[in-house]
């Protein structure tokens, strides 16, 4: 598929799941929206669970490729805390500028979204959790993070926090001003600075 026409595809069907879900996302709906013929749509994709998987991976790509989501060594010492909050701002405004990043962190957490083994939410949700594993451990090394709680329970904390903070934007990001999104992103890095920072009450 020419590439124009395979990011008309995405872009559509990510809107598509995004807003009807999973189960009662329309296949016809989007074909249509596309102006693709049934045939040419089906040579290339096979099903919805495989649209629902390319979507994650060609969007997640472009997130990658937007964002300079640094290596979790970048993150140490007096750089943690500075590069944290450089990459919430980086996944906001990557957010606010294209709504097909926005639909994709709908996506994440359908409900009704296929639990396969296989699939491209999986898949990406193991490198996410990989990735803020590092990072931690990298902070606590340094000095940046506290090392009072066991490394495997902080992560856990952690990652779990972090989700809720995002489901939480994904939802409600139409209906927030830019200064009031500013003030919840800072209240939000703020909130896992207090979760992570070391205790320097005397």
């Amino acid at each position: 598929m020419p590439q124009e026409r395979r990011r008309l595809l995405v872009s559509t069907a990510a809107e598509e799941f995004a807003s009807a879900g999973f189960e009662n996302a329309s296949l016809n709906r989007i074909i249509r929206a596309c102006g693709l013929s049934k045939s040419s749509f089906y040579h290339v994709i096979d099903s919805k669970q495989e649209l629902f998987d390319v979507v994650v991976r060609d969007l997640g790509a472009g997130v990658v490729a937007a964002i300079d989501i640094p290596a979790p060594e970048a993150f140490a010492g007096d750089r943690f805390w500075p590069t944290v909050g450089r990459v919430l701002d980086d996944f906001t405004l990557a957010a606010q500028r294209d709504q097909s990043f926005a639909a994709l962190g709908r996506m994440f957490y359908l409900s009704d979204a296929p639990d396969v083994a296989t699939s491209a939410v999986t898949k990406s949700l193991a490198s996410i959790q990989d990735w803020l594993r590092d990072v931690l451990l990298v902070g606590r090394r340094s000095g940046a993070v506290r090392d009072d709680l066991p490394a495997n329970l902080q992560y856990r904390m952690a990652f779990a926090i972090l989700r809720a903070l995002d489901q939480w934007g994904v939802d409600n990001m139409d209906a927030l001003q830019p200064d009031e999104l500013e003030a919840i992103m800072q209240a939000q890095f703020g909130t896992i600075r207090r979760l992570l920072a070391p205790d320097t009450t005397p």
